[in-house]
């Protein structure tokens, strides 16, 4: 399931968010772990990829 990043507009805090792709096209609704706010972004910052297969 993927991790979605938040960033909260009133305290500047990231908040991470797992759903499925399924339950992030329907929109989701992130609430800031820190401060209770609902004035989150998503916040694309560092990306881990693994692979199963050879690579060269």
């Amino acid at each position: 399931m993927p991790v979605y990043e938040y960033i909260c507009q009133d305290c500047k805090k990231i908040t991470e968010a797992r759903s499925s792709f399924a339950e992030k096209e329907k929109g989701l609704s992130v609430t800031c772990e820190h401060c209770g706010s609902k004035k989150m972004v998503q916040y694309f910052g560092n990306m881990t990829v693994t692979a199963t297969f050879p690579l060269h």
